[in-house]
Formats: structure tokens, sequence, C-alpha cells
């Protein structure tokens, strides 16, 4: 990995400290909905949509990833809204 690399795992590490209990919390809610979409997409989309303003998609496709979203739904998402 490298020095680029560290620094934006760090980065993404202190922003999911800061708001892991949040980011769990979304998800959650996300999964505990019954899936309208495969690997429910359609709710990842709805809520990348929400963070990408406030963070870039990447790093809102990691933090969700990182809170335990369902990877597949959110990469899904993600390739929408690129």
């Amino acid at each position: 990995m490298n020095k680029a690399e560290q620094t934006k795992n760090k980065y993404l590490k202190s922003i999911f400290n800061s708001i892991q209990s949040e980011l769990k919390e979304i998800v959650r809610q996300a999964e505990l909905m019954p899936y309208s979409t495969q690997n429910n997409y359609g709710k990842y989309l709805s809520i990348l949509t929400a963070l990408k303003p406030q963070m870039g998609l990447d790093n809102a496709v990691q933090l969700l990833i990182m809170a335990g979203g369902n990877r597949l739904g959110i990469l899904d998402a993600s390739k929408i809204l690129k």
C-alpha cells in the first residue's frame, strides 16, 4: 500500500470512528426492510445519494461497507451514481 492509500485509509477510519453509530444505524434500518431490489441496491442508492455531496461517492461507499452494509448492493448503487 502506498503512502496516498495509507493516508486515505487513516482518513476513512477517522471519519468512520466519528460517525460509526450513525452509519451502523442507517445500515441496520436499510437491512431491516424487505429487499425490493437485488442486494437492496435501491435503498443504498438513496443513502448514497444523500451522503455523496457531504463526503464524496467513493468515501460514502467505503464507509457503508465498513458499517456492515451489503457490499454488492452498495457497489451496484454506486455504479448508477458514477
